[in-house]
């Protein structure tokens, strides 16, 4: 898929249409008036920024993961084979996070500022909050990578 076409890919949140390309503008115009997120660079398909000069991260549209690199946020369809490779992967779980934004699901173990503030920037801005897809909750449980339990 060409960068238009995961630009203008398409969703719909209740009454609201709106592409992928839309929300990484909004996402990047919401950064510009944070005191603590600097752009750092800025194209059609990627952001990549700075938490108060510590913390390097990216928000990216994207139909494959990056290698290598920051912390990197990708907006893409999400789908049980890269789930399943996120659940294999400790490396690839700690720095790349994949946010389905027409399911409203995300793949996120990345501890990363920024991405905290994309999800307010969803809240806030659209009324919308993006969920950990129930088969990486439950691949995690079952791998004893996390506990939902009391004990």
């Amino acid at each position: 898929m060409a960068a238009d076409e995961l630009r203008l890919r398409r969703i719909e949140w209740a009454a609201s249409t709106l592409t992928q390309g839309e929300v990484l503008d909004g996402f990047a115009a919401h950064c510009d008036e944070l005191d603590d997120i600097d752009v750092l660079e800025r194209s059609a398909w990627r952001l990549v920024l700075s938490w108060r000069g510590r913390e390097r991260s990216a928000v990216e549209l994207a139909e494959r993961l990056p290698e290598d690199g920051d912390a990197t946020l990708v907006l893409t369809g999400l789908d049980g084979g890269l789930v399943a490779r996120f659940l294999d992967d400790a490396d690839l779980r700690a720095r790349v996070a994949v946010y389905d934004l027409a399911r409203l699901e995300k793949v996120n173990a990345v501890r990363s500022s920024a991405f905290v503030h994309f999800e307010w920037f969803l809240r806030d801005e659209y009324g919308v909050k993006v969920l950990p897809a129930d088969a990486f909750t439950q691949g995690l449980v079952a791998r004893g990578i996390i506990s939902l339990g009391m004990g």
